[in-house]
């Protein structure tokens, strides 16, 4: 691969991840605004239909920034063998950050949901 070809492919996955996450941050942000404007009104139907439909939709996010993040490291890599003196920033340890702040994310939201739906009687 050349080196324009690994710049190319470094950014098309960095870019991908990072699509990725804003899609997670507005299925997490939706979510949250349901939870806090109609979460206690909701039906227990409606409320696990909403939260299952979060879960599944934050946690295939979450997959995808965490992959992309995965296939632009190698790229990465590659272009800082090519130019010793250029550093392009793909380290391993922060797609395990992402992928853990994101993870508790969801799980909060859910938290969330549930504190909303059963208020501690004061």
């Amino acid at each position: 691969m050349t080196e324009y070809e690994l710049e190319d492919a470094l950014t098309s996955t960095t870019v991908a991840s990072l699509e990725a996450f804003s899609m997670y941050v507005t299925i997490l942000a939706s979510y949250l605004v349901v939870a806090y404007l109609a979460g206690s009104k909701l039906t227990t139907q409606q409320m696990f239909i909403v939260s299952v439909l979060f879960a599944v939709s934050s946690l295939l996010a979450t997959w995808s920034a965490f992959s992309y993040m995965e296939r632009s490291i190698p790229f990465a890599d590659a272009l800082e063998l090519l130019n010793p003196e250029r550093r392009y920033g793909a380290q391993p340890s922060t797609q395990y950050w992402m992928l853990t702040l994101m993870l508790l994310g969801v799980g909060a939201s859910l938290k969330f949901m549930w504190d909303v739906r059963h208020p501690k009687a004061e």
